[in-house]
């Protein structure tokens, strides 16, 4: 039994991650459907990190692991196993997050030319916004990502859609370090996220 999280974190960019050829019809489809082969290729890299830390708590191939889509399409395995899971990327960066219980992990990567007063206005609650306007304004992207990955960490642990009112249920959110140029965050159902391991997946 997981104590806390365990999270992974893959760069999708280092070769030796494999193609979609051995991935279910599904997602072979949808990595078919992207524009960008470099969007493509990033996404099938997170879909084998994904598939291969699974693997390592259900004795598993990667390949054989039969994956659907819970409720607002949360994805979750087909088979109960009691394990919790969450797949987050952006640009050449995915964390895995898994425990024992409801869990939602997010990452961004940090992007200053974005409008970030707009989206905050949006989406953040009103304590976040007057962070944001507080903070220096050289600041102002590493706080706006670091709160918008913290909302969003938790609305993928509850199963919500961005916008949507999330449901009266405890979450436990906690920003993570991962990386220079991204920011991150993960949220547990319950009072405290607990321990938090984190450790690298390498391609290959």
């Amino acid at each position: 039994m997981i104590d806390g999280v365990q999270i992974w974190r893959a760069a999708l960019d280092a070769p030796g991650w494999p193609g979609a050829g051995d991935l279910p019809a599904e997602e072979r489809e949808r990595a078919a459907g992207f524009l960008r082969e470099e969007a493509g290729r990033r996404w099938v890299a997170s879909r084998w990190a994904l598939r291969r830390v699974l693997s390592s708590h259900l004795e598993l191939p990667p390949a054989a692991i039969e994956l659907e889509a819970g409720g607002n399409g949360k994805p979750r395995l087909r088979e109960e196993s009691g394990l919790q899971f969450n797949l987050s990327h952006s640009e050449g960066l995915a964390l895995v997050a898994v425990a024992a219980r409801p869990v939602g992990i997010d990452v961004e990567a940090i992007r200053p030319d974005r409008d970030l007063r707009a989206l905050a206005e949006r989406a953040l609650p009103a304590a976040d916004l007057t962070v944001l306007d507080a903070a220096p304004e050289a600041e102002r992207p590493a706080v706006f990502y670091s709160a918008w990955t913290r909302y969003e960490a938790r609305l993928k642990c509850l199963g919500t859609g961005l916008g949507a009112p999330p449901p009266a249920t405890q979450v436990a959110v906690r920003s993570l370090e991962v990386t220079p140029g991204y920011a991150a965050a993960v949220a547990v159902a319950g009072s405290e996220v607990g321990p938090v391991d984190c450790r690298s997946l390498f391609a290959g």
